[in-house]
C-alpha cells in the first residue's frame, strides 16, 4: 500500500523481503508436489496443497507490488495500487477459507459448522467486494505521490469477518477436543486439532490488534501499513505450517 511518509519504509522492507523469501520457498516445494498428485491421481486431497500455492502466489505478487505503488507515477498510481489491493484481499480470503476448511474437516464435516463456515465466508466475500468499490488510490499533486485512500467502513467489516472467522476455527477445534471425540491429542487427528487451535487463536490476536490500529484515530497510513506488512509475513508462516507439518 503506498504512502508518502519514507520513515517506515526499510522496516517494511525487510518484512517484505522475509515474506517473498518464504514464498518462494514454499512454491518451489508444494508447485511439484500438487503437479505429482494431480498426474498420478493420488489418494491425497488437493485441495490444501492448492490453497497453499495460489495463497503464496498471491501474497508473493502483493509483496513484489508494494515498492512499484509506492514509487508509481500519476499513469500507474491507480491500476498498481488497486491490483494490489485485489491480490491483499485475495490471500485474506483465502487463508479465512483455509482455516474454516481445515476445521470443517476435522469436526467430521459438521452440517452445523457447514451452515456456519458458509455464512461467515459469505459475509467475508461481500466486505472484499465492498471494499474493492470503496477503496481507491490516486495522484495527489500536492505532494507528487501516489496516495492510498482506505476506507474504514470497509476495513471494519473486513476484519470483523475475519475475527468472526477465527473465533468459528478455534471454536470448532476446541469443542472437538474437549468432546474427546478425537481419541486423544496423540494422534493424527488430535494433533491436526491442536493445529487448528494453534492457528486461528494467533491469527485471533493478530486481527483483533489491527481492528485496534484501525479504529484509533491516531493511526497513520504508514503504520497501518506496516502493520498490513507484519500480519501479511505472519499469516503466511501460520498458513505453511500445514506445508511444515505435512513434511
Amino acid at each position: 500500500m503506498a504512502n508518502c511518509s519514507p520513515t517506515g519504509l526499510p522496516l517494511i522492507c525487510i518484512f517484505l523481503g522475509l515474506t517473498i523469501q518464504a514464498s518462494c520457498s514454499t512454491l518451489v516445494d508444494t508447485v511439484p508436489e500438487l503437479a505429482y498428485q494431480i498426474r498420478f491421481k493420488s489418494k491425497k486431497p488437493i485441495f490444501f496443497n492448492a490453497v497453499t500455492i495460489a495463497f503464496n502466489a498471491l501474497i508473493l505478487l502483493n509483496s513484489c507490488l508494494y515498492l512499484p505503488v509506492y514509487f508509481a507515477d500519476r499513469s500507474s498510481c491507480a491500476p498498481l495500487a488497486m491490483f494490489a489491493v485485489v491480490t491483499f484481499q485475495g490471500f485474506l480470503l483465502l487463508f479465512d477459507a483455509f482455516i474454516l476448511v481445515k476445521t470443517y474437516s476435522t469436526t467430521r464435516e459438521s452440517k452445523i459448522f457447514l451452515i456456519l463456515l458458509s455464512l461467515v465466508l459469505l459475509y467475508r466475500l461481500g466486505s472484499t467486494i465492498a471494499d474493492f468499490t470503496l477503496t481507491y488510490a490516486e495522484w495527489d499533486d500536492s505532494i507528487q505521490a501516489c496516495q492510498f485512500y482506505q476506507n474504514q467502513d470497509t476495513l471494519r467489516h473486513y476484519t470483523i469477518a475475519d475475527i468472526m472467522c477465527d473465533v468459528l476455527a478455534t471454536a470448532g477445534s476446541v469443542a472437538l477436543l474437549i468432546s474427546g471425540r478425537v481419541g486423544g491429542m496423540s494422534n493424527l487427528a488430535g494433533q491436526l486439532l491442536i493445529e487448528n487451535v494453534v492457528r486461528s487463536g494467533l491469527t485471533l490476536a493478530l486481527n483483533v490488534a489491527v481492528v485496534h490500529m484501525a479504529s484509533s484515530p491516531d493511526t497513520s497510513i504508514e503504520d497501518l501499513s506496516l502493520a498490513w506488512t507484519v500480519q501479511s509475513y505472519i499469516l503466511q508462516q501460520l498458513m505453511n505450517m500445514e506445508h511444515l507439518y505435512s513434511e
